[in-house]
């Protein structure tokens, strides 16, 4: 930490410059000074998108499954030859949630699943987003609302990493000021996301509902993400903080039922699925592009490139991965319609490697070493009423409206709609966030906050509440973590 701050900010001059269209590309341009930078709106427009740029590089980074494997393949339930080489003893151990030795889990050295236990990249961007932030805040060229605007982007970056790192790590040291070099301890995440819902409340109003430029749409933060963003820290809250449950909730309905009344999102058929996974849609409210024409693509980040096979990609009859049936009956009865288990699988009950998840299949190129290009989906608006239905569940005070929100997303699937006494309405959200979102990484951290994931008869791989307790749902932390900074502990868990 004491070298990071030094080396970003002159890293952030030399890569601003680059076109914004290929933002995800974190590379040095010709502009390494700070004399011929911070003085245009074009500048600082280069310096946001490159926020963007390094927390996307880490999600992206040797094309690793970080998404997949925090937020799916944990709950268990995949299978796979081990003979293949592609899937392996380490994949069947990780689907167990045993991260005890995740440098030797067996897994082919090019999937770096390893690279997980480094949460420096995530700090790297944190620390980018801070001078980010201070400079703009000196900048006298920006009109206030562009000054507004551009804040409130880079703050929902920046909140949006401590989101991300905080469900995978836990509690995680907390900086918010350019060239902070203290080597600070790490600070429960109750407080870090408290902290944030505030600062995002302040300035939620300062971005339009959804991007004017059709371009932008769910690459760049708009009202709507910020909402969302603010919801999704309050539901997680609910599920640690059991004191101001009801708060928490309250809060996370009026964000999602916001979103819902601006008009600004809509549901795509289910028929248009690559559609809406190759992004830019009205169903999108944040999301990372990958597109080969910007020379993005990615080989391993969406779950759904494991789990296909001819004729999707030039790859032999089987898929590497599949989802066990027993899962796939208990998420997608097999006596019920549904859209999305006719739309999104083939031979979804097969339970073998002829199975194919057929969610993420924009090929960018189906051919030899082929990749993907389907955009690194983060929040849409099917997941935004499903949580506002949850949180409205939760508090009671109108079922009316949490039915409504979760009969839109069951209408679009052309599955049964809910009626009350029929099923539980909370039981039949959380359910229908494990149909919808599947794949998508957020099924693992939807079992961790609502703590279904000591009920085995909820989760393939439960652990004990003691486990739980212990911080057997987080992480583990790389030693090097306390190289620069003596003052980390790390997931005393996972050390053996």
């Amino acid at each position: 930490m004491k070298w990071l701050h030094q080396i970003l900010f002159l890293l952030l001059l030399a890569s601003a410059a680059a076109s914004c269209k290929k933002f995800l590309n974190v590379e040095p341009a010709d502009r390494t000074g700070s004399n011929s930078f911070w003085k245009t709106r074009q500048d600082v427009e280069a310096a946001v998108i490159n926020c963007y740029g390094f927390l996307f590089q880490k999600f992206n980074d040797f094309n690793s499954p970080v998404i997949p494997a925090v937020g799916d393949m944990r709950c268990g339930g995949i299978g796979g030859s081990i003979a293949s080489g592609q899937l392996g003893q380490g994949f069947y151990t990780l689907s167990q949630n045993d991260l005890s030795n995740t440098t030797n889990l067996g897994v082919p050295e090019r999937y770096h699943l390893n690279d997980i236990d480094d949460w420096g990249p995530y700090f790297e961007s944190i620390a980018n987003c801070n001078i980010t932030l201070a400079e703009i805040e000196k900048m006298t060229t920006l009109t206030d609302t562009e000054k507004k605007q551009y804040i409130t982007e880079v703050k929902f970056v920046r909140a949006f990493t401590y989101f991300y790192i905080c469900r995978l790590y836990g509690d995680v040291p907390f900086y918010t000021q350019p060239y902070d070099k203290t080597p600070r301890p790490r600070t429960s995440f109750i407080t870090i996301f408290n902290t944030l819902i505030a600062e995002l409340d302040a300035v939620k109003d300062d971005l339009p509902w959804t991007a004017t430029n059709p371009s932008d749409l769910g690459v760049r933060a708009c009202r709507g993400s910020v909402y969302t963003l603010i919801a999704q820290m309050n539901m997680w809250l609910a599920g640690f903080d059991k004191a101001n449950q009801s708060k928490y909730w309250k809060d996370a309905a009026e964000k999602c039922v916001a979103v819902k009344n601006s008009g600004a999102f809509e549901l795509l058929p289910i028929e248009e699925t690559k559609r809406i996974f190759k992004g830019k849609t009205k169903e999108s409210i944040f999301e990372f592009e990958l597109n080969r024409n910007y020379g993005n693509t990615s080989l391993y980040v969406n779950l759904g490139q494991w789990m296909t096979h001819s004729p999707i990609v030039d790859y032999g009859g089987n898929s590497d991965l599949y989802f066990v049936r027993p899962l796939m009956e208990r998420i997608y009865p097999p006596n019920l319609p549904d859209k999305r288990r006719d739309t999104w699988f083939y031979l979804p009950y097969s339970n073998n490697q002829t199975f194919m998840f057929l969610k993420q299949i924009n090929v960018a190129d189906p051919t030899g070493y082929w990749s993907f290009e389907d955009n690194l989906m983060v929040f849409r608006y099917a997941d935004v009423l499903l949580l506002g239905a949850e949180a409205l569940a939760n508090l009671g005070s109108n079922n009316t409206e949490a039915i409504s929100m979760l009969n839109t997303v069951r209408t679009r699937a052309g599955t049964p709609l809910f009626t009350a006494g029929a099923e539980d309405l909370k039981d039949a959200v959380f359910w229908e966030r494990q149909k919808e979102l599947i794949g998508e990484g957020h099924r693992w951290y939807d079992f961790v906050r609502t703590g279904r994931v000591t009920d085995p008869n909820q989760i393939i791989t439960p652990m004990t509440q003691d486990q739980f307790d212990r911080g057997a749902w987080t992480w583990p932390i790389d030693a090097k973590a306390r190289q620069n900074n003596p003052e980390i502990v790390l997931n005393l868990y996972w050390i053996r």
